[in-house]
């Protein structure tokens, strides 16, 4: 978006419409000639990584060996309030193995924290992985998916492990299948639950139709991308392959679009699911 000019232009009305001046500090005017509105705008997920990098430093540093910050937040492509700002922990060898449940007690503790602050309950995600959970040498039970997001993160206490990680393609594919298929049968198990209002409906949907159409781009190949950023992919290199309406209205609603028509929305969403499974086997 363009700044708006800091002064009138040269023979034109103050008044002239579409035009509003601003100050040195880049608000704009009002009419008593006073800056309008705040000069600093809270960002949560900045002080969130800031605040929770300081007391992993403090309370763990005994046992964690790396700190990532992965997610749609690393490259600033998050939907504010909507996207999650993902941590992942690696703990080192002795805080492994028959140590691991006593630090998830310490991680816990901390996290906690977090989950209680309203400013950052809704948005931290923390993910631990035991020091032998990276993979190593072609093998792991970690799904190949997620090491590539692992792959973009950004370390804040020690090293990223993940970027030395070769990955295979036939890989990154087996886990893209058992991803959409998992997506599928927890919207079936969505959809057949008389005990899930409609509102809650929904937002799994939601989630449902986005993990299945990152699946479908991981399996054809697509690495730089996230889960809020998928929707231009598919509009510029596969709307011609599939209908994807469903993701288009997921997308939206991700960002409380008022003017979406949400009918027959569930039953296209499992239609599309139910498509990307097939055409992944």
């Amino acid at each position: 978006m363009s700044t708006p000019p800091s002064k009138t232009p040269e023979g034109s009305p103050s008044g002239t419409p579409g035009i509003r001046r601003v100050g040195p500090d880049g608000r704009p005017i009002g009419p008593d000639g006073k800056p309008m509105g705040p000069l600093f705008m809270r960002d949560e997920y900045k002080n969130l990584t800031e605040e929770f990098t300081k007391d992993v430093k403090k309370d763990l540093s005994k046992e964690v060996k790396s700190l990532l910050l992965i997610g749609s937040y690393v490259s600033e492509e998050h939907i504010a309030g909507e996207s999650d700002c993902d941590f992942l922990i690696i703990l080192n060898e002795k805080a492994s193995g028959e140590n691991f449940e006593k630090s998830m007690e310490a991680i816990s503790k901390i996290v906690y924290k977090y989950l209680e602050d309203p400013l950052f309950g809704s948005i931290i995600d923390v993910e631990v992985l035991g020091a032998n959970d990276v993979p190593t040498n072609g093998e792991t039970e970690y799904p190949w998916t997620k090491v590539l997001v692992a792959q973009r993160g950004r370390a804040l206490i020690g090293n990223n492990p993940f970027t030395k990680i070769k990955v295979k393609e036939e890989d990154v594919k087996i886990s893209a299948k058992e991803m959409a298929t998992v997506y599928l049968e927890q919207l079936e198990e969505i959809i057949n639950d008389e005990e899930i209002d409609e509102y809650d409906k929904l937002y799994l949907t939601v989630e449902a139709v986005l993990g299945s159409g990152c699946a479908y781009l991981y399996y054809q190949g697509e690495k730089d991308f996230y889960r809020s950023s998928a929707i231009i992919l598919f509009e510029d290199k596969y709307r011609n392959k599939l209908d994807i309406g469903p993701i288009q209205i997921s997308h939206g609603l991700r960002l409380a679009a008022k003017t979406l028509d949400t009918k027959n929305y569930i039953p296209k969403s499992l239609d599309f699911c139910k498509k990307i499974v097939a055409l992944l086997k």
